[in-house]
C-alpha cells in the first residue's frame, strides 16, 4: 500500500474573522452577567459574616459576663469588630478584637450604619441601640442588605426588594 499524506486544510481569513467576532460578542454579553454574579456572592458572604459576627458578639457577652462593644468603620473600607469592655479594637487586625469582619474579604461593598456606640450589655444581655441598622450595599449592582439588632440582641437580616432570596425589608 502506498503511503498518502493527509492534507490538512487551515482556516481562511474570513472564517477566522467570523469565529473571533462570534467569541467577542459572546464575551461582551457574558462578562456583565459574571460581574453581577460575583457582586451578588460578595454581598451574600459579607452579610452572612456580619450576621454571624453580631451573633457571636452577643454569645461572648453572655459567656464572659461582660459588656461587649462594637467598633464600626463605615464606607468602602468598612469593618466591624467587637471587644470586651473599653478595650481597643482595630477591626482591620483580627488579633485586637474578639471577632471582626471587614472589606478585605468582601470586595465591592460599602457599609452604612447609624449606630453611634452599640454594645451588648452583660446585665440582661440586651443591645443598647435596637432601633438602628447596618446596611451593606453592592457597588457593582443596585443590591443592598439590612441587618437590624433588636433589644434582645437578635439579628434580623433582610434584602431590599427581596434581594438574594431574603425577606423583603
Amino acid at each position: 500500500m502506498k503511503y498518502m499524506p493527509i492534507l490538512l486544510k487551515g482556516f481562511t481569513l474570513m472564517e477566522l474573522i467570523v469565529a473571533v467576532s462570534v467569541v467577542s460578542i459572546l464575551l461582551v454579553i457574558g462578562i456583565p452577567s459574571y460581574q453581577m454574579l460575583f457582586a451578588s456572592n460578595s454581598l451574600k458572604g459579607g452579610a452572612s459574616s456580619l450576621y454571624s459576627m453580631l451573633n457571636l458578639s452577643k454569645t461572648e457577652s453572655i459567656k464572659r459576663n461582660n459588656t461587649i462593644f462594637l467598633k464600626i468603620t463605615t464606607g468602602e473600607n468598612w469593618c466591624v469588630g467587637s471587644n470586651e469592655g473599653d478595650a481597643v479594637c482595630d477591626c482591620n487586625t483580627k488579633e485586637s478584637c474578639i471577632t471582626s469582619v471587614s472589606h478585605n474579604r468582601y470586595k465591592n461593598l460599602t457599609l452604612v450604619s447609624d449606630y453611634s456606640a452599640p454594645f451588648y450589655d452583660r446585665i440582661g444581655n440586651r443591645f443598647n441601640e435596637p432601633s438602628k441598622s447596618f446596611t451593606l450595599k453592592s457597588l457593582v449592582g443596585n443590591e443592598e442588605v439590612h441587618l437590624n439588632v433588636n433589644m434582645l440582641g437578635l439579628v434580623r437580616m433582610c434584602g431590599v426588594n427581596g434581594v438574594l432570596g431574603l425577606n423583603k425589608c
